[in-house]
């Protein structure tokens, strides 16, 4: 004859094991996620694509060479320069003539972790214009920015 204590034992450890597995498939889901395709580096969006990698990978003259007068700019934020990976996604982009955007939704705090408790997310955008025959980085969020003098306060 079992006791009722045995049988609570059995179900907490149930429960617990049904917990600890569903964790498991949710941080597997989001580490195997594909990321996204890489676009054409002629394109708006390939030469946002290609910025956003060599800031994550910290290697600021590619960094500059996308973007407009990027010899004569300096990092908004230096402390995220190579930080790691950065969790943007490239929404939607508009092109009309030698301009164009590229929104992106960036996310806040670390989603890998906690990918379902972190809700902080916004858009901003990416201005572009073609110079040199070549899409260049005009604007971009402050997170990941390249800032003149004067936007930083000189």
């Amino acid at each position: 004859m079992t006791s009722n204590f045995s049988v609570a034992r059995v179900a907490l450890v149930a429960v617990a094991a049904t917990c600890v597995a569903l964790v498991i498939a949710a941080l597997l889901v989001v580490a195997l996620r594909p990321s996204a395709p890489l676009h054409e580096e002629s394109t708006p969006e390939g030469v946002v694509q290609r910025y956003l990698l060599a800031y994550e990978a910290g290697d600021l003259a590619a960094v500059r060479d996308y973007t407009v007068d990027g010899e004569s700019r300096q990092l908004c934020n230096p402390e995220s320069l190579g930080s790691g990976q950065l969790d943007i996604q490239l929404v939607r982009s508009t092109a009309s003539g030698s301009r164009a955007s590229v929104h992106a939704r960036i996310e806040g705090g670390d989603s890998t972790i906690l990918p379902l408790l972190d809700g902080s997310s916004y858009e901003d955008v990416f201005e572009l214009r073609m110079a040199q025959d070549r899409w260049l980085i005009e604007r971009m969020p402050w997170q990941v920015g390249l800032c003149t003098e004067k936007e930083l306060g000189y």
